[in-house]
């Protein structure tokens, strides 16, 4: 009989978004390249999004119009202040679904397709239009992110409206409406969990929100490839391509998790990481380097018990305590080596002593002192005192 796990009942909290402000253009630069670089500019006209500040601008890259220096090998070599002119932000590309496992970018760009037959360059006139008809989309854009705790992640409807934002700068313009087929390949988490609540993942509500990201990124990559990863999902999910491959990639996972993490439960989830700055536990010194493995699930238990009497779900607290452990089994073994280097600086330190005391030792035999008065004044055992005496006596017996 299998047991089936309650799927959290949760809402992904949505963006505050700021209001969208466009910045009027009042001069463009010359198309034509400077000398010495290449002969056709390309498409260097952009629109830029402030993702935090609602901020949607009007942005030409300068590289057609840069004097390439002997001194750069590779675009690697072109100082950074000049390749932020040619590059303003991150560029969203809109058949590159895996973007939808990273966080949301700051600074949005996307290629205007001008400089051909059907949208030559653009001037003043032609950049505030194109300007004013993405406002609308930048808007759905931000509207429709989610954010958790911080945290901004892509959902179908503000990925769809980035796409459609791109569509309006090809020479074609041509968005299309959000259920348009061509979209289906994109999907809401929170939607594909409630039809598909076998996909959900509990041991992921428990990890860190860290951690939770990487688990996410294995699932907007995967989920319905093949056999092991859900593929009834895309009996309801995802869009042919022109092979008859059916496209799919959820979007929203980080955020629906780090949620389900954080308001899943009948108690508020806690990073450990907060609770720690707040309580200081790992700076009580209970955790050692040598606490085992079994000892730590122990304190670990403990703590949970002690956040929930103050109504809170610990995250990530084993993991933690592990983490914390072996940092400090990483520094008792480098400490090791520094404790071998200063007994071997001791050691070269001590050795003309240690042999001045030989030598008086000797004297003192030869005085007629006897070996527990000698062992007492220079600090070694009588055996010691004893053994000097044996190797002079060898050593006389072998002159003679």
């Amino acid at each position: 009989m299998t047991t089936s796990i309650a799927v959290p009942d949760i809402s992904v909290p949505r963006y505050k978004a700021p209001q969208v402000a466009t910045t009027p253009v009042t001069e463009v630069i010359p198309s034509e390249p400077v000398s010495g670089n290449r002969a056709w500019p390309g498409q260097y006209q952009h629109i830029v999004l402030n993702t935090r500040t609602g901020q949607l601008y009007f942005h030409e890259s300068d590289e057609h119009r840069t004097p390439w220096n002997p001194a750069w090998k590779s675009f690697t070599d072109v100082p950074d202040e000049i390749r932020s002119r040619w590059h303003p932000g991150a560029l969203f590309l809109p058949g590159d679904n895996h973007a939808l496992f990273k966080p949301v970018p700051a600074i949005l760009y996307w290629v205007i397709d001008s400089g051909v037959d059907e949208l030559p360059y653009l001037d003043v006139d032609a950049a505030n239009e194109i300007l004013a008809a993405a406002a609308p989309f930048a808007q759905e854009l931000l509207d429709n992110l989610y954010d958790v705790e911080g945290d901004l992640d892509w959902s179908a409807a503000s990925w769809i409206a980035g796409r459609n934002l791109n569509r309006g700068l090809s020479r074609h313009r041509d968005p299309l409406p959000q259920d348009a087929d061509i979209y289906r390949d994109v999907a809401d988490y929170a939607d594909v969990i409630a039809r598909y609540p076998e996909i959900y993942q509990p041991e992921l509500t428990t990890l860190s929100l860290e951690e939770i990201a990487d688990h996410a990124e294995t699932i907007v990559r995967f989920l319905g490839c093949n056999e092991h990863w859900h593929p009834q999902v895309l009996e309801t999910f995802g869009c042919p391509d022109r092979t008859g491959y059916v496209c799919f990639t959820p979007a929203g996972v980080r955020a629906w998790y780090r949620a389900a993490a954080l308001y899943g439960g009948p108690l508020p989830g806690k990073p450990f990481s907060v609770w720690d700055a707040e309580h200081g536990r790992l700076a009580s010194g209970e955790i050692t380097a040598t606490t085992s493995d079994d000892e730590l699930t122990t304190w670990a238990a403990k703590e949970e018990e002690r956040a929930a009497r103050e109504g809170f779900r610990l995250l990530d607290v084993r993991e933690a305590a592990i983490r914390h452990r072996d940092g400090l089994r990483a520094q008792a073994w480098e400490r090791g080596q520094a404790v071998r280097k200063l007994i071997e600086t001791l050691q070269d330190q001590l050795r003309p002593l240690i042999a001045e005391r030989a030598s008086l030792i000797n004297d003192a035999i030869g005085w007629g002192r006897g070996d527990s008065e000698i062992a007492a004044q220079v600090g070694v055992t009588r055996q010691a005192v004893h053994q000097a005496r044996q190797r002079l006596t060898e050593q006389i017996d072998d002159l003679t």
